[in-house]
């Protein structure tokens, strides 16, 4: 490894953990803390752990460990993005960066895995950004004729989608209503509805509304 490349290889994974601290988690639980502690050992040893191809390890109890702190699923594909983000094509940054992203979709599985959706509009919505997210790494991973890693990734990735399709079939659709007027927030739940008791989720559908005794005209609600 040369100096040029061990320097962007550097910047690259200290680029990525301090993605990895703004993931969305708690940083004042104690799964913060650490986080906080094995980003900042693994930034500090980042030039010898990069030179002898160590920093696998400690980057995954990073991500391990961002995960466990309350990182977001978001948070996690920012990450991932970062990572991605890195143009140099010399092989010993792009292990750097491809081991990061891998990752980082390991981790947004983990975190989707562990979310509750409300509506097939959320799942779809978070399907779409996996797809999304796993395309580069896989078409990475083909490029260079890694058939390990892209036998991993392509199996992570459908395992995630029958996961989110088997979840979605139980949910219910959001689908549009308008009427003439604003109404009540309770009145609009019975009308819609027949049930009253359904209103704190009609609310949450529809999260511009000002007022709960003025509810917009049009909005979404559950379609059963």
């Amino acid at each position: 490894m040369t100096f040029a490349q061990r320097r962007v290889a550097v910047a690259a994974l200290k680029a990525v953990l301090e993605a990895l601290l703004a993931s969305g988690v708690d940083a004042s639980s104690a799964d913060g803390a650490t986080l906080r502690q094995l980003c900042g050992a693994l930034s500090a040893d980042a030039v010898d752990e990069v030179q002898a191809s160590t920093f696998g390890p400690p980057l995954a109890a990073c991500f391990t460990t961002a995960t466990a702190a309350g990182a977001t699923f978001a948070g996690m594909d920012r990450v991932r993005q970062v990572a991605q983000a890195v143009t140099a094509a010399d092989l010993p940054v792009q292990r750097v960066a491809q081991i990061a992203a891998r990752l980082a979709l390991s981790e947004m599985v983990n975190i989707i895995a562990a979310t509750s959706f409300a509506s097939r509009q959320d799942v779809d919505a978070t399907l779409a950004r996996v797809n999304l997210a796993f395309a580069p790494a896989e078409d990475f991973a083909a490029g260079r004729f890694d058939n390990v890693a892209w036998r991993a990734l392509t199996a992570l990735h459908a395992a995630c989608v029958r996961d989110l399709t088997a979840r979605a079939r139980p949910l219910p659709r959001v689908v549009p209503y308008a009427f003439a007027t604003r109404m009540p927030l309770l009145t609009l739940a019975n009308r819609l509805f027949g049930d009253a008791g359904r209103a704190e989720q009609l609310l949450a559908e529809n999260r511009d509304t000002v007022h709960p005794l003025f509810m917009p005209a049009s909005g979404n609600a559950f379609s059963d």
